[in-house]
């Protein structure tokens, strides 16, 4: 009895140095990579921190920052307008991305993202004097137009395909992905002051127009470094 019991002592062993020696090779061949880091230029640019819990499945934590001003001249029906405005896009993400073949990159992407800011801003100004029959009107007494998108603070489930590795095989690799965010329909807000002022019954009819408004695109170039 003894000695069936060393003998199965001595099996185990056996196994368990058998198993150490394949994990430390699969380490070292490169096989077990679980890091990764990439960095979205595009729409929403960001940078995403991915973990591989399988082969085929690697989860990311994302956050994507976008703010940009414009101050420009604009034509609108044929009359210079200045237009002024800005964009501002804060959002946080948790997706997973699948690769279903072993010898592509294609992926399919799933997750969900939080808004915490989702603002587009435009102020239109005309810069010449207009007429009215014979009364002429400069661009002091014209005033302005004030038109805001908001889309506050949410949660938006996303969806997207593409190619690229967060955790690449290689030290760097490089990908395209492309999907949308499903998101709630944004605020509109149109306010226009003095002899434009007229233009503020015209926001029930903008935001009616605006319902169907919640695809948020995504298209995006990403480089991937593989941090282990």
């Amino acid at each position: 009895m003894q000695q069936k019991t060393t003998f199965s002592l001595f099996l185990l062993y056996v196994c368990l140095i058998s198993y150490s020696n394949v994990t430390k090779a699969q380490s070292l061949s490169g096989s077990s990579h679980k890091l990764g880091l990439s960095l979205n230029l595009g729409t929403t640019p960001g940078l995403d921190i991915g973990y591989a819990i399988s082969p085929k499945i690697i989860a990311r934590l994302g956050y994507s920052y976008f703010k940009y001003n414009t101050n420009t001249t604009a034509k609108t029906s044929g009359e210079d307008v200045k237009l002024g405005g800005d964009a501002n896009v804060s959002i946080a993400s948790l997706s997973f991305e699948y690769h279903p073949f072993k010898r592509s990159s294609f992926k399919l992407i799933g997750g969900a993202s939080y808004f915490d800011k989702g603002q587009i801003a435009l102020v239109v100004t005309p810069t010449g004097t207009y007429k009215f029959g014979s009364t002429s009107f400069s661009p002091s007494d014209l005033g302005n137009v004030q038109f805001t998108v908001d889309y506050g603070k949410q949660y938006a489930p996303f969806a997207g395909i593409g190619f690229g590795r967060t955790v690449p095989k290689r030290r760097v690799g490089f990908g395209f992905e492309v999907g949308s965010y499903y998101t709630q329909t944004p605020k509109v807000t149109l306010t226009g002051d003095k002899r434009l002022s007229s233009m503020s019954e015209q926001q029930a009819k903008v935001q009616e127009n605006m319902k169907d408004w919640k695809y948020w695109p995504v298209v995006n170039l990403r480089l991937a470094i593989r941090l282990d």
